[in-house]
């Protein structure tokens, strides 16, 4: 057997506070900059991208073995909002239809908004202790609805890969909004 190939136990090391993994293999950021076309409100959008010098929206930190069938990270986003809507997640669907996920929170809080490509929506709270399941080809986004960073664990097949254009092109048929203290669900008046 090819030793290069062998795949050994490791014990990952996970903040539940800061979303930092160690080691980890891979990390990215997204700042409000990059997710202008996911917000409904566009002068808000520019109103704070000019006053609040484009902060740190989320954080993705991943640990991804060598030939896995299997790798995990956690995301870590800002509290904040932009004209009503929270901050949230680009959200997306997996390239490969058969593969779900799970989404387990560390702290903070916040709503995993999820849809079906025949139109059902879902929410799924998002607070500490709660582990979502999330199926196969159910687009989603994850949405920070307190004030404090809300961090989460996630696992998947990393051949389940990203499809962020769908997503992107005719947005999701809900929109989560502030609305005082309240918080509403309301459907997406843009969404093709």
């Amino acid at each position: 057997m090819n030793e290069d190939a062998l795949l050994f136990p490791a014990g990952i090391e996970i903040s539940g506070l800061t979303g930092a993994v160690a080691p980890f293999t891979g990390q990215y950021e997204k700042r409000l900059s990059e997710l202008r076309e996911i917000y409904a409100d566009k002068s808000a959008f520019d109103d704070a991208l000019k006053t609040q010098n484009d902060p740190l929206v989320y954080r993705v930190v991943e640990y991804r073995p060598p030939n896995s069938d299997i790798f995990f990270g956690t995301t870590t986003m800002s509290p904040g909002h932009v004209g009503g809507e929270f901050y949230m997640t680009r959200g997306h669907f997996h390239a490969r239809r058969d593969m779900g996920e799970i989404y387990y929170t560390q702290s903070g809080s916040g709503i995993l908004l999820l849809e079906s490509r025949d139109g059902q929506s879902r929410t799924v709270e998002m607070k500490p202790g709660i582990c979502a399941f999330i199926p196969p080809d159910w687009a989603h986004r994850s949405i920070n609805i307190g004030d404090e960073p809300l961090v989460f664990v996630w696992a998947c097949n990393p051949e389940a890969g990203h499809d962020y254009a769908e997503i992107l092109k005719r947005g999701m048929r809900k929109r989560i909004m502030k609305d005082g203290d309240a918080i509403r669900i309301i459907d997406n008046a843009a969404y093709l």
